[in-house]
């Protein structure tokens, strides 16, 4: 038996991104929504939040892609770029 997923509903991203690992380096895409999904597996239910990105003209799981990372307040992946690049001038 195949595993079949419905999202139950959605919600807004508004101000969240998804961080993927580009190469060791992080980036960010903002995120379209939310998805509270419900997974049957082999007669077991079970349900989750996934986040979802657009990719192109399509809107995806942002953690099905392999070099997805986490799901991270835009603020605070901001913050943490700052952190990062005074801490590069300081070792110069």
């Amino acid at each position: 038996m195949s595993k079949q997923t419905n999202i139950l509903q959605i919600l807004p991203g508004n101000g969240w991104v998804a961080v993927y690992d580009e190469s060791g380096e992080e980036s960010a895409a903002p995120l379209v929504c939310f998805a509270l999904v419900e997974t049957l597996d082999n007669g077991n239910k079970t349900q989750d939040v996934r986040p979802m990105c657009a990719d192109g003209k399509r809107i995806v799981f942002a953690d099905d892609a392999a070099n997805f990372v986490r799901v991270e307040e835009l603020a605070e992946f901001e913050e943490g770029e700052e952190d990062e690049e005074e801490e590069e001038d300081a070792e110069a």
